[in-house]
């Protein structure tokens, strides 16, 4: 019945009315298609291959009567920790001459005693003059005055407050209104905001020895990984580079995201091997430093993970080809346990014939051509952590490396100067570089600013 209603609202319009509703329709198709397109794309940003799956957001299926995820809590077999009791340096009896409930004080000792260790501290201000004499060298004629070793070689703070500064901004990423709120309120160390940025960029200055040291260092590392990720100049594109090793942290500024800022990095005479994403900037490196490239396997399969749930009802020859590339990178990290150098060469050929089989296959799938191309381009840098067990077969330790950077940026925003370039890559560096070593940061900056 509904149809043939239909049918006769239809037929009782003229030709152009039916035209003029089609078309109408066909507008409105048109731009629900855009809006999708425009949504998708935005979409795309915040949820894409390069994305870790520990940043991807995601709604918490919600059962009613029924509780989802684990508990919270120790992961299972996880063995537990218990703080180190601190050692008392004094004793308190702690006695009562009445009944706190009553008043009564005809009160007696039960010989019970139970022990309660607090820890606390106390926040002095400390300031001291220094009556500095001036004196002639009678040999040379030379003016000069005498210096005292707990002076800082310029301003009116001393070492703590310069250490301490610098450790709530790059270590606890506080604001510089923040840190200069602290030291007047709790500290009762008068400071403005601009001081706690001139502390800031005055110790970076001094330990700016320690970071070129760094930048020598990373450049007869046997593996390092390398990654970028975007670093504002004052509202400008720019990029941060992050160059990381079991025991050193680099990290390094440039307008540019390509060209040559690897090589001015490592070096022409680097002679380890670089750990990396698919950025052409690093196979460049390598064809023409002669450097062996680890391509990350993590960033791969989360691209073909993608490409094959990325439709409600996915192919399930696409679900194959992810399942077959995790078999293969199960095989790899196999390989990686075992101990004969000899055995390890045997499988890498066995790998490499395997991956060129898989990209033979799915090669001439549509939806997959453009990522079996990318596999293609990474030669056979895929199984270079087979033969050289120092590189990992992922890039994660350059993606966790950056996470200092990422989160500093969500909180300022962008950097607006040139010593803030220098600043913050100096300071990233030494103290990303004393966590790996497992320094107290504090106490060694305090030893040498």
């Amino acid at each position: 019945m509904k149809g043939l209603k239909y049918k006769t609202k239809q037929e009782d319009k003229s030709k152009n009315e039916l035209i003029d509703e089609m078309w109408e329709l066909y507008k409105k198709n048109k731009k629900l298609e855009k809006e999708k397109e425009k949504l998708e794309k935005e979409l795309h940003k915040y949820k894409n291959s390069n994305i870790p799956s520990s940043q991807k957001k995601f709604t918490k299926i919600e059962v009613q009567g029924l509780k989802v995820g684990r508990k919270k809590g120790k992961k299972s077999h996880h063995k537990g920790r218990t703080r180190v009791k601190d050692k008392p340096i004094k004793t308190i009896d702690v006695t009562a001459d009445m009944n706190p409930l009553t008043g009564n004080m005809n009160i007696e000792p039960t010989g019970y005693m139970k022990e309660n260790t607090i820890t606390d501290f106390k926040i002095v201000k400390v300031v001291i003059k220094y009556n500095c004499y001036e004196y002639r060298d009678l040999d040379t004629g030379e003016i000069f005055m005498a210096k005292h070793p707990d002076m800082p070689s310029n301003g009116i703070f001393g070492k703590n407050v310069l250490a301490f500064g610098n450790f709530l901004r790059w270590k606890c990423r506080v604001p510089f209104d923040k840190i200069a709120h602290t030291f007047t309120h709790v500290f009762d160390i008068s400071m403005s905001t601009p001081t706690a940025m001139d502390i800031c960029n005055r110790v970076a200055d001094k330990v700016s020895t320690h970071y070129d040291k760094l930048r020598e260092e990373i450049k007869k590392e046997k593996a390092v990984n390398g990654d970028e990720t975007g670093a504002k100049r004052n509202g400008l594109p720019g990029w941060l580079w992050g160059f990381f090793s079991l025991s050193i942290a680099l990290f390094v500024f440039d307008a540019k995201r390509g060209g040559e800022i690897v090589k001015k990095v490592l070096g022409k005479d680097f002679k380890g091997i670089l750990g990396c994403d698919g950025w052409s900037t690093y196979k460049v490196f390598s064809k023409k430093s002669g450097v062996l490239l680890q391509r990350c396997w993590a960033h791969a399969l989360r691209e073909l993970k993608e490409i094959c749930h990325k439709k409600k009802k996915p192919d399930k020859s696409l679900i194959n080809a992810y399942e077959w590339l995790c078999e293969i990178f199960e095989k790899v990290k196999e390989a990686r346990k075992i101990k004969s150098q000899e055995m390890r060469e045997q499988l890498y050929m066995e790998l490499v014939d395997e991956l060129n089989t898989w990209m033979g296959i799915y090669k001439s799938y549509r939806r997959l051509k453009p990522f079996v191309n990318k596999i293609e381009n990474g030669e056979n840098f895929w199984f270079t952590c087979v033969l050289h067990l120092e590189i990992e077969p992922t890039n994660n330790r350059a993606e966790r490396g950056l996470k200092d950077w990422i989160v500093l940026r969500k909180i300022i925003g962008c950097l607006r100067s040139e010593q803030g370039f220098k600043t913050t890559e100096t300071m990233l560096s030494l103290f990303s570089t004393w966590n790996l070593r497992k320094i107290n940061p504090y106490e060694q900056l305090k030893a040498i600013v």
